[in-house]
């Protein structure tokens, strides 16, 4: 739920973010309705590359439960996002089938995510769109290119982010470049058999990191907080509520 609280704060952002610069107006964006990302040629690399994982950094976001949120004010670094269990009933199902499902990393990847928001750019690599965030001159329509596959000794399915796209568009008139806003999106998640073996079980969790400019550094800790936790709770909520029924569905194929 937004409260009032958040809704004041945003609009607080809204009324000081060009002072501020664009990398705060990029931290703070609040989702808003409207058409999802995707005007980027479906084969076209995305701009910033990610180094390979190491299981250390996976568990590392893995390991939290709920949202995570940390500010350096000195440096002005924060970094927010947020980790859920993912627990599905699949009708019909034993082990044996779901170990085969989760083998088939195209069929993960259209149940994690809504189809029409999913490109195939890279074998065992899927990029999915997300919601478009607004924030005073800045629309960001953000995309992350996400490798799948099951790991052959666990026969654990994984995912974790290789490479991301801002999507920033920035509308007329406004004196700064699109390189200019720096940020880092990092996605990791895991689905195997329950223990019953009539669904899945899993986790997944996304942090999302950048700077803040001098100024924003003094504002009050519960206001980045309110703020963070609604991004956090609709990202989340989406990804959900598609793999419940993306599952279901395509379990059943």
């Amino acid at each position: 739920m937004i409260t009032n609280k958040v809704i004041a704060f945003s609009l607080f952002c809204l009324a000081i973010a060009p002072d501020f610069g664009p990398s705060f107006g990029l931290l703070f964006a609040l989702p808003v309705n409207g058409p999802l990302a995707g005007r980027r040629p479906p084969h076209a690399a995305l701009s910033a590359m990610r180094k390979q994982w190491s299981e250390a950094e996976r568990d590392k976001i893995l390991s939290r439960s709920g949202d995570y949120w940390k500010m350096d004010r000195l440096r002005g670094k924060v970094s927010f996002g947020s980790s859920s269990f993912i627990r599905t009933a699949l009708d019909g199902a034993d082990k044996d089938s779901i170990q085969r499902w989760l083998a088939d990393d195209r069929s993960i990847a259209m149940s994690i995510w809504d189809p029409n928001l999913v490109s195939n750019p890279l074998p065992k690599v899927y990029r999915l769109k997300l919601m478009t965030l607004m924030f005073v001159t800045i629309q960001l329509a953000p995309s992350v290119d996400v490798k799948m596959y099951t790991d052959d000794k666990t026969g654990v399915f994984k995912l974790e982010s290789v490479a991301f796209e801002p999507g920033i568009q920035l509308l007329p008139g406004i004196k700064m470049s699109a390189e200019s806003l720096g940020i880092v999106i990092d996605v990791v998640g895991e689905l195997y058999p329950s223990r019953d073996g009539k669904g899945v079980d899993g986790k997944i969790g996304f942090v999302t990191s950048g700077d803040l400019p001098p100024p924003m550094r003094m504002l009050p800790e519960q206001a980045f907080k309110s703020s963070m936790s609604t991004i956090n709770s609709t990202i989340m909520k989406f990804a959900q509520e598609s793999f419940q029924k993306g599952a279901r569905e395509k379990f059943r194929e």
